[in-house]
């Protein structure tokens, strides 16, 4: 008898399954990292004479002259007298390569001018990034806001070696070209500032 009853109960809830007209619609997102970037507020100082007893939390040159610190949490740092300080938001856009945000950091900072607003740099710069992503390139890179047009690229690369290899690569490569006059179009970026930060 119960198992009857418990067919029968079966039956029911598979017919008013069955019924449902409903359309479900499935939405595809097409930036697969959008729930795993990171927003980071960077702290960056150039020196005029080395600094010795600056906060451990920060990674420095050997020669003692420029220091940084990524933080979810610290907001800006206080100035340090005979430094200039950066201080910026960082907008993760490799976050698969967060992994080279820890010890050694071979950093390049670009200055950059943009020629169109914020969505459309992104869109401009989402095949390069796609790039790097199929091809495991060793980089992880962000850019901060746009402040008057301006921003900040910031590259971490594996090493100083792989950077040079993957650049001549790079320029050798057809897709090269294609890229850079997409960038071209939307941005300017100064020569960068190399770090080596330990």
């Amino acid at each position: 008898m119960s198992r009857i009853f418990l067919k029968l109960i079966s039956i029911v809830f598979l017919i008013s399954c069955s019924d449902n007209e409903e359309v479900q619609n499935t939405e595809i997102i097409t930036d697969s990292y959008f729930f795993q970037k990171k927003v980071f507020n960077m702290n960056l100082y150039n020196c005029t004479t080395p600094i010795e007893n600056i906060d451990s939390t920060y990674k420095k040159t050997s020669d003692s002259l420029n220091f940084y610190k990524f933080s979810e949490l610290t907001e800006q740092d206080d100035q340090i007298d005979g430094c200039t300080q950066t201080y910026t938001q960082i907008n993760e856009l490799t976050p698969l390569k967060a992994d080279l945000l820890l010890g050694f950091s071979y950093m390049e900072l670009s200055n950059c001018n943009s020629k169109v607003n914020e969505e459309l740099l992104l869109e401009d710069l989402a095949p390069y990034l796609e790039y790097l992503k199929e091809n495991d390139v060793q980089v992880w890179t962000g850019i901060s806001n746009l402040e008057n047009n301006s921003f900040l690229w910031v590259n971490i690369w594996q090493s100083e070696e792989y950077r040079e290899e993957f650049l001549l690569e790079w320029i050798n490569s057809n897709k090269s070209s294609m890229y850079a006059k997409a960038l071209k179009s939307s941005a300017f970026c100064e020569k960068p500032s190399i770090y080596l930060f330990l």
